[in-house]
């Protein structure tokens, strides 16, 4: 999936997670994009180059970065330092990235373990689907509460 429907997946699934809170939204955003980093030739890939590069070289694209293990490490660990719910948001978006994933590709969800989990695609169903899952992500965005967000950033600015 392209970078957009990473972050509006990962948006819904932290939003979600976190019953409705847009912190956990903007947490889930962040962690929806994050998997990609173990691909250098990603939009975050090529920003982070001294981090991708050599993790790419290291695990490969869509091993740890989009597995279960790394989910779960990253959500235990950001509870720890800052509360369950941004683990949560953070564990979601990263799931959420992998679920995508799984729509246009094959992840090793399991990973160290060799299995793939996904579908092969070709690149016109990869654009399809991606454009399928952006804009269910954008209903579910406005049925869940658009207006919650707006509020939200409308509170920031004040």
């Amino acid at each position: 999936m392209e970078w957009q429907t990473h972050m509006l997946s990962g948006v819904v699934a932290g939003y979600m997670i976190t019953g409705g809170d847009w912190k956990g939204g903007l947490i889930g955003g962040i962690a929806g994009i994050l998997p990609d980093l173990d691909e250098p030739k990603s939009k975050f890939g090529k920003i982070l180059i001294p981090v991708s590069l050599p993790l790419n070289q290291l695990v490969g694209h869509r091993t740890l970065t989009h597995s279960l293990l790394f989910a779960i490490a990253t959500g235990l660990t950001l509870a720890l330092f800052f509360n369950v719910n941004v683990g949560l948001a953070f564990a979601a978006g990263v799931l959420a990235h992998a679920v995508g994933d799984m729509l246009t590709g094959r992840v090793k969800l399991f990973y160290p373990f060799k299995l793939s989990v996904g579908m092969k695609v070709s690149p016109f169903v990869f654009f399809v689907n991606d454009r399928i899952c952006r804009v269910a992500m954008m209903l579910m965005l406005l049925f869940f509460g658009w207006k919650d967000f707006t509020d939200y950033f409308l509170s920031l600015a004040n």
